[in-house]
């Protein structure tokens, strides 16, 4: 649910629009691998492909849609993807740290969210930005109280259940999931509009999660194959992440 209200600006461009507040350099990554990635919160045409052997709650809006979860236009388009249903467990996509555990608040209630740092060996990869963001929100604040900043979190670890935005029950069950690449690891906080606190990094850059569900196995026509989080697997080699809701073997 949550869309261009955080860490952008407005500006004039015949009529109103929104622009990434991101990095001071803009990436410079090769046309498609940009598209791939949607810098600027712009669609990449990646779609979701679900195993046949698991049953995974499935994603409910994509990233850089206009579309919410119950079909209605958003004011503004989406930063991140909602996924799940109420009750899912929600598991750590890489090996990480807390960075931040908070309560936010996006005009839907206050609520918990979550921002874990993975470097580039958490994800195994050698080269690209030196670490990735991943915030989920939308959280019950007393299910991830316990985390602490600096804490270590593994792959697939449980970090919390899906709920519904602020705990309204007028809202449909979601966890809002934004991947961001980032330089420095420095963050400030400062009041969104609704007088929560919210973090910044000059250097964040949104991208599409779906890019980073597909790095191990690279899509073919834009197809994503979202891999579960499967206890006692090997994932020394695994390159990207692994799905953020824990799948049932069918």
């Amino acid at each position: 649910m949550l869309s261009l209200t955080r860490r952008f600006v407005p500006f004039a461009l015949g009529c109103l629009a929104l622009a990434v507040i991101a990095r001071a350099n803009a990436p410079q990554d090769d046309p498609q691998m940009a598209m791939k990635k949607g810098y600027g919160v712009k669609p990449t045409g990646l779609k979701p492909v679900y195993p046949d052997d698991f049953k995974c709650s499935p994603i409910t809006s994509p990233y850089a849609t206009w579309i919410d979860v119950d079909g209605t236009r958003r004011d503004e388009v989406h930063t991140g993807i909602d996924a799940g249903r109420l009750g899912d467990w929600i598991v750590a996509p890489a090996s990480g740290t807390v960075r931040a555990v908070w309560k936010a608040d996006w005009k839907w209630g206050r609520e918990g969210a979550l921002l874990i740092r993975h470097d580039r060996r958490d994800v195994n990869l050698s080269d690209g930005p030196k670490y990735y963001y991943s915030e989920f929100d939308h959280l019950d604040f007393d299910e991830i109280k316990h985390l602490k900043e600096g804490q270590r979190v593994e792959r697939g670890e449980r970090l919390a259940r899906v709920t519904r935005p602020g705990g309204n029950p007028n809202y449909l069950p979601e966890v809002h999931w934004e991947v961001w690449e980032v330089d420095d690891d420095q963050i400030s906080w400062r009041p969104n509009r609704y007088g929560a606190e919210d973090w910044w990094n000059g250097t964040a850059a949104l991208i599409d999660p779906l890019y980073m569900l597909g790095l191990n196995d690279p899509p073919k026509d834009g197809n994503v194959k979202i891999v579960p989080f499967v206890q006692g697997r090997d994932y020394a080699s695994f390159r990207g992440f692994t799905y953020i809701l824990q799948c049932v073997p069918k």
